[in-house]
């Protein structure tokens, strides 16, 4: 009797343990070769672009290229798209209470070890397959996205339930089964479009809208709608803004289901309260941008600008249209380029119908840069997608998330207030992948700035432990080619002019350096002891070597140490010739870890 209960506990235990990577029967290549696959196998499903289209009570609807499956016990987003691989047991679920054979039947796969899978997730277009009412509702269309154009829609009873009926006869069912309309929402008698996800519900096909834009109703009048940047609203509304005084760093704002965004340009934008411009959206220059799109069936065919106090509306607008204080057209879109420093205190857009004479919102061309060299090659302003090979972030300015230095094996940049900087990149780690910017030249220093897309940069960070640095003489190091890399030049004399300045010297060769603030948002200010009217004479320095001006270069001092020529060894039987103090007055035996004073000279030792 004990074998026996020994046996089970046993067999018990094996039947509980959580599936592994050697319990997979199967691997499909997509869902449609998954839906394919016997009830019951533990299925490898790689996921190429697949998008989830829905959620109901925690199934996910996922679509790629080859088919729609329902995915079961993990937690994706809805709006996203889906690349890698994930584990489960593939499942099948009749779905038609009625009819036999059934007509819908719902294709699953059930996680049950998240461990097993792996992939990743960014932002997707939710876009449906156009179809006719009869070419939509087939079982090889359950679970997809799909938009199905000019329906009458009619009440079916008394429940939820509506009818859509097309101009050939054709009906299927709908109705707000995901939850994403408003209280008290009126569905309208005809519609222009309705785009939504098909499934089969208890007894027929439906059509699921997956948003309050997606039902569009025929002959919609114009609407308007305010971004008031002079109260507390927005901040509810937007996705990034900090609290930086009001920062925004390529956040998006959604006011009725018009999207604004708004980059952050040659500083952070910013919706604030100001004495002086009143209670404004401030607009930096250089690269800073305003993006507003309509939702889905409608054209943007007015915006009309209020700016507060001082200020000057002067935009670049795509498509062109603005005049004054208006733009006016008939677009998808519309991407506000800056000129100037406006402060706004409002926008309001006005929408209609989308029509045959509506302009598509233009995409970003991005140039594809291999690496940094290439992007610091573009001319400034160009947008780019800049590939990242071991690319080392070098520094970060002394604020903590202004500015960074970054640099890979063929050239260097840095990169200031970017939503990049604020949300995910550190010193001393490298980054794989690539960034979506735009290029600017500050002082002729090549910089990475936001755009649009920034958001949508994909890549890895791994720590780096020490950064590649380039050695030799001050006048070998300090050349274009080195800009924005890290630099050694040893056996220098550095001269400290000021509390945050100085200059390094090594026989003709001159080169200022720049210690930067604690506050200061372009320097690293990584050495704590620096005094006025100071010299320190051969020694080595790692720095950033950057531009000054356009003209000349200056150091961003990393580490100060001796130059080992036999100071450092100073100990009591020669410490006749040398005498060494440290800051408060006591003579020392032999140089320590910090300011000495050797001679009446401060000696750094790191």
């Amino acid at each position: 009797m004990k074998k026996l209960s020994t046996f089970f506990l046993t067999l018990t235990a094996l039947l509980t343990l959580p599936m592994t990577a050697s319990a997979q029967d199967v691997e499909a290549a997509n869902i449609a070769q998954f839906n394919a696959v016997e009830d019951g196998k533990v299925v490898k499903l790689t996921l190429t672009d697949a998008r989830v289209n829905a959620s109901l009570y925690n199934v996910f609807y996922v679509e790629d290229a080859s088919g729609a499956t329902a995915i079961k016990g993990v937690n994706l987003t809805v709006g996203t798209k889906l690349n890698g691989y994930i584990v489960g047991k593939k499942g099948t679920e009749d779905v038609d209470y009625v009819n036999t054979p059934s007509q819908g039947l719902e294709y699953s796969l059930t996680v049950e070890d998240p461990s097993l899978s792996s992939y990743t997730s960014s932002a997707a277009e939710m876009v449906g397959t156009p179809m006719t009412i009869a070419e939509a509702s087939v079982q090889a269309n359950y679970g997809k996205l799909v938009t199905i154009s000019d329906v009458t829609i009619t009440q079916i009873g008394t429940g939820y339930n509506k009818q859509l009926k097309d101009a050939a006869g054709n009906t299927m069912r709908s109705r707000d089964l995901f939850g994403v309309l408003p209280d008290g929402y009126t569905w309208p008698e005809e519609a222009s479009k309705i785009t939504g996800v098909v499934l089969f519900y208890m007894t027929g096909w439906f059509l699921i809208p997956i948003s309050q834009d997606a039902i569009v109703p025929a002959g919609a009048q114009p609407t308007s709608v305010t971004f008031d940047f002079t109260t507390d609203a927005l901040h509810a509304v937007g996705t990034n803004i900090n609290d930086k005084a009001g920062w925004i760093l390529n956040d998006e704002f959604l006011v009725d289901n018009v999207l604004l965004q708004i980059t952050a340009g040659s500083a952070p934008s910013r919706i604030f309260k100001d004495t002086n411009r009143g209670n404004c959206l401030s607009m930096y220059k250089e690269y800073s941008t305003l993006t507003f799109t309509a939702p889905s069936g409608y054209a943007i065919v007015k915006i009309d600008f209020t700016y507060a106090g001082t200020g000057t509306l002067n935009f670049t607008a795509t498509p062109a249209g603005l005049e004054g204080n208006t733009w006016t057209g008939n677009a998808e879109g519309v991407r506000f380029l800056n000129n100037a420093t406006p402060y706004l205190a409002n926008a309001v857009v006005t929408l209609a119908p989308k029509n045959d004479a509506t302009v598509a919102f233009p995409a970003i061309n991005y140039t594809e840069c291999a690496n940094i060299a290439a992007f610091n090659a573009l001319e400034n302003g160009a947008y780019a997608k800049v590939m990242l090979t071991d690319a080392e972030i070098t520094g970060m300015s002394a604020d903590g998330y202004s500015t960074i230095w970054l640099q890979d094996a063929t050239g260097g940049c840095w990169m200031q207030y970017t939503t990049l900087i604020e949300k995910y990149l550190q010193e001393g780690n490298k980054v794989n992948g690539f960034f979506y910017v735009v290029k600017r030249t500050a002082s002729g220093n090549p910089q990475m700035k936001e755009t649009e897309d920034t958001p949508k940069s994909e890549f890895t960070q791994t720590p780096i432990g020490e950064p590649a640095i380039i050695e030799g003489t001050l006048a070998e190091v300090n050349v274009a080619a080195n800009l924005n890399k890290v630099v050694k030049i040893s056996g220098a004399n550095l001269a400290e002019t000021s509390a945050t300045a100085g200059t390094l010297t090594q026989g003709d060769a001159t080169i200022a350096v720049n210690n930067g603030t604690a506050t200061a948002n372009q320097q690293l200010h990584k050495i704590a002891e620096w005094a006025k009217d100071t010299n320190l004479e051969n020694i080595d320095m790692v720095a950033i070597l950057v531009a000054k001006s356009t003209t000349e270069n200056q150091l961003l001092p990393i580490s100060i140490t001796t130059g080992g020529t036999g100071i450092a060894e100073v100990n009591a039987a020669n410490a006749e010739q040398v005498v060494i103090y440290n800051l408060q007055g006591v003579r020392q035996s032999r140089l320590q870890k910090g300011i000495n004073i050797v001679n009446g000279k401060k000696v750094v030792i790191k």
